[in-house]
């Protein structure tokens, strides 16, 4: 059996880091996360920060260690360009078998995000039978109340979940015994709108609520699955409408925290030797905080900062759970812990915590991206208020008490928690450090890429996706 390290790296769409039981005051959401991050060789992050705000150019940051505005994939590329290595090519010259599985269409073939990977498959709704087989299919129907939204024929009710990790868990089996390392890359749709629970997940916070748990989860499917028309009206919600999304939110949370738990004790009941895991977010939701629901538009800690734990890697053992980290400073510590040289490591755009650690994190947002989300919430409301957001490529840079933001509409800054309060006159000092942070950090990220290649999608894929609250061409 190899000496390298296995390596499982799961991501959760839409989870949040300040919605985990990690956070101060939080429900106690995560508590399988928590316990992972509390064994021997376990750790949780508190300030794990994403590169982007929505899961296309967030996954192609983890997948390639680059920094959106340099690999361009959701900002101005549909699909990753040709001569960025992924790092499933960097793996796979490391002697390691690769495999994919996600829930995203965004992150499959498509947009050229699979590229690598000996094995990869996308959990579509257009070919579960072909993809999961009738066996998962069986097993996942005798479990929808665990699983998903019981029999009715609402599609908005049901969620895949168990689909996608009952096949990594087959393809977690095919390793047993190997020679060969492994690396396997798991996208989930987490707590991904519209918030709707399984049934067994449903009333698991809902005993404050002030209605019962069947009008709190029609209140939250009706709203997230309409959040443009939500955030065009600056999330104006009732105190009962709030409520009913915090609930089935965090319901979401607590069932997504669940599987995590399940799927690491089954990858520990296999023989499969040292392996390297990594839970995290590839952003988070706003559930109204600077007047948005989803995630669009903003750069705001609700949709940036998000859970990191991990377990079996040694070289981010004992580092202090307030380290400010991002997706491929992790990354690139697995390709390093993986027997990369750091020569080899050319292009490759994070950072050693221990060696090199940040003082400042970079998020980005692309103008198509806020085109798309200004253009539907004309369509509920065409005297909507966009001024209030950044038009154009948006950046943020955070540090551990402010938020730097930059467009080519200006500056603002922020001392955190507080997102809502420029503070930019207040603290010149800081403002004057956090844009020469700003200035040096896309000097490093350097130039931008760019392709031509038009990303190509099935019908069944883009009807998946506007299930999941996507705008497709």
């Amino acid at each position: 059996m190899s000496t390298q390290p296995n390596i499982i790296w799961l991501t959760l769409d839409s989870v949040r880091a300040d919605r985990t039981s990690m956070a101060p005051e939080a429900r106690d959401t995560t508590p399988n996360m928590q316990r992972i991050a509390n064994l021997a060789d376990g750790q949780a992050f508190t300030n794990c920060i994403t590169h982007a705000m929505w899961s296309l150019p967030s996954d192609a940051s983890m997948l390639t260690g680059t920094y959106p505005s340099y690999h361009g994939t959701g900002l101005w590329n549909e699909v990753l360009p040709e001569e960025i290595p992924t790092v499933a090519e960097r793996f796979s010259d490391l002697g390691y078998h690769t495999a994919g599985v996600s829930q995203n269409a965004y992150c499959s073939d498509s947009t050229g995000l699979s590229r690598g990977f000996d094995q990869f498959d996308l959990v579509n709704k257009s070919d579960f039978l072909s993809t999961v087989g009738v066996r998962t299919l069986l097993k996942y129907a005798l479990k929808l109340r665990t699983h998903s939204g019981g029999y009715t024929l609402s599609t908005d009710q049901h969620r895949t979940d168990y689909l996608a990790l009952d096949l990594a868990k087959r393809r977690l089996r095919s390793f047993q015994g190997s020679e060969e390392p492994f690396f396997m890359f798991v996208h989930t749709l987490g707590a991904h709108l519209p918030y709707a629970p399984p049934l067994s997940f449903r009333d698991t916070f809902t005993d404050t609520l002030e209605q019962t748990t069947d009008e709190a989860i029609e209140t939250a499917v009706e709203v997230s699955s309409n959040h443009y028309r939500s955030t065009a009206s600056g999330c104006d919600f009732s105190d009962r409408t709030d409520n009913a999304l915090a609930a089935m939110y965090d319901g979401l949370m607590s069932y997504t925290d669940w599987y995590v738990g399940q799927f690491f004790e089954y990858l520990n009941s296999l023989d499969l030797g040292p392996t390297v895991f990594v839970v995290t977010g590839d952003h988070g939701d706003l559930l109204g905080e600077d007047d948005v629901l989803g995630h669009q538009l903003s750069l705001h800690d609700g949709l940036v900062n998000v859970p990191m734990v991990v377990h079996g890697l040694q070289s981010l053992a004992d580092l202090p759970a307030d380290t400010l980290l991002q997706h491929i400073d992790v990354m690139q510590a697995l390709l390093l812990e993986a027997g990369a040289s750091p020569d080899s490591l050319d292009g490759f755009q994070g950072q050693d915590p221990r060696a090199d650690p940040r003082t400042y994190a970079l998020s980005q947002r692309g103008n198509d991206t806020y085109e798309t989300a200004i253009t539907q919430m004309t369509e509920h409301d065409p005297t909507v208020d966009t001024d209030r957001y950044h038009s154009g490529l948006l950046h943020a840079l955070r540090g551990k008490r402010f938020k730097f933001l930059q467009s080519e509409q200006g500056s603002q800054l922020y001392k955190l928690p507080d997102e809502q309060t420029d503070v930019l006159e207040l603290y010149p000092s800081v403002a004057a450090e956090y844009r020469a942070a700003f200035e040096e950090a896309i000097n490093r990220v350097g130039e931008s890429q760019s392709t031509d290649t038009q990303r190509t999608m099935t019908d069944e894929m883009k009807d998946h996706l506007a299930d999941l609250g996507y705008v497709t061409d």
